[in-house]
């Protein structure tokens, strides 16, 4: 049994958590945890799921260990925020250098008929220096255009630093981001598969992105429509590909993981600490004031806190203790003016007895 015992000790219980907390050791390990749930969360759910996982791990937990005092959570969530993001950049800048899968068009109507027009759209090579040529392909499959349209007319690829930019302009990012569009009009008008190609240089170390689309026109009323490789993200556009080594992508990657991490895990953070401040000075406030209030406490306590101490009558020579008139509080025998809101306990004397 002894060492059935030693293999498998109790379960430490609650309370010892809350004492290890305490400790030096636990507020490292308290911190740690809290760190290591940022980056977690960051980068397995998301920027936005990473604010609750935050509030949970970095506030309600510490709080329910005994971290009361909002200053120390403050400092702990200010810590937790500042070692996550060197941490998860390496990460994040490992996970940018992985090569983005082949992409192509969506299968159904309008932009296919039973399968997809553009197959198998890939950049090559995914990672090079700076200035080095990159080659944009992709099959062709005019035999799935949709019937009443015309054959392919022409492809188009855009690539930028801009997530899903067509244009040197985007309401997504600011202007000035490096931006390269080419065109390859097709002249090919029977459904015979095909292939594209697209050599692009691109300077700078960077993160780019690129989007790739056909074009048909209705043959009925002449409207355009463009059949865009299909990516599944977000962003509408191919990650990729990557100009630099691992230290130019880290270090690019390590300011946006600071605002991701500071513009919405941080901020709601911050500002649920100071609700919690509030609440708890609001708390301490009204505790105050009713420890001011004099009188006996529920209990059997003569006295609350912040009233004298009671004396016994013998102490006092037998006399008994008085009420002041203006407040009620209780007062020592003999005292000429009241220890609460210094009324005068002198009382008048009397008026002379008429001849």
């Amino acid at each position: 049994m002894g060492c059935v015992a030693r293999l498998f000790p109790p379960v430490q219980s609650w309370g010892g958590v809350k004492a290890f907390a305490a400790t030096t050791a636990g507020k490292v390990a308290l911190i740690g945890l809290m760190t290591a749930t940022l980056i977690g969360a960051f980068l397995y759910l998301g920027p936005y799921l990473t604010v609750p996982t935050f509030l949970v791990f970095g506030m309600l937990v510490p709080i329910y260990l005994g971290w009361k005092r909002p200053r120390q959570l403050a400092l702990a969530g200010l810590i937790a925020l500042l070692i996550a993001a060197p941490l998860t950049a390496p990460l994040e800048a490992s996970a940018l250098l992985q090569p983005s899968p082949a992409v192509g068009s969506a299968a159904f109507l309008p932009y296919g008929n039973g399968s997809a027009v553009i197959q198998n759209a890939v950049v090559h090579p995914f990672n090079a220096p700076a200035g080095s040529r990159f080659n944009f392909t992709a099959q062709l499959y005019p035999q799935y255009v949709p019937r009443g349209d015309s054959p392919l007319l022409w492809v188009t690829l855009w690539v930028s630093t801009c997530p899903g930019a067509t244009s040197n302009s985007s309401q997504n990012c600011q202007s000035g981001y490096a931006f390269f569009q080419q065109n390859d009009t097709l002249g090919n008008a029977t459904p015979t598969p095909s292939s594209v190609s697209f050599s692009v240089t691109l300077p700078g170390d960077n993160i780019w992105w690129w989007q790739m689309a056909g074009a048909v026109r209705n043959l009925s009323n002449q409207n355009l429509t463009w059949i865009f490789v299909d990516p599944g993200n977000g962003y509408g556009a191919v990650q990729g590909p990557v100009t630099g080594n691992f230290l130019s992508t880290y270090e690019y990657v390590l300011p946006a993981v600071y605002l991701a991490f500071f513009g919405y895990a941080g901020l709601v953070y911050f500002f649920a600490l100071l609700v919690y401040a509030f609440f708890k000075s609001r708390e301490a406030r009204r505790q105050r004031e009713r420890d001011s209030i004099p009188g006996p406490l529920p209990g059997g306590s003569a006295t609350r806190p912040g009233a004298p101490p009671a004396r016994s009558a013998s102490a006092t020579g037998g006399a008994a203790e008085l009420t002041c008139p203006n407040c009620k509080a209780v007062v020592y025998p003999n005292e000429a003016t009241c220890w609460k809101c210094g009324a005068s306990l002198t009382a008048p004397s009397a008026p002379a007895p008429l001849p």
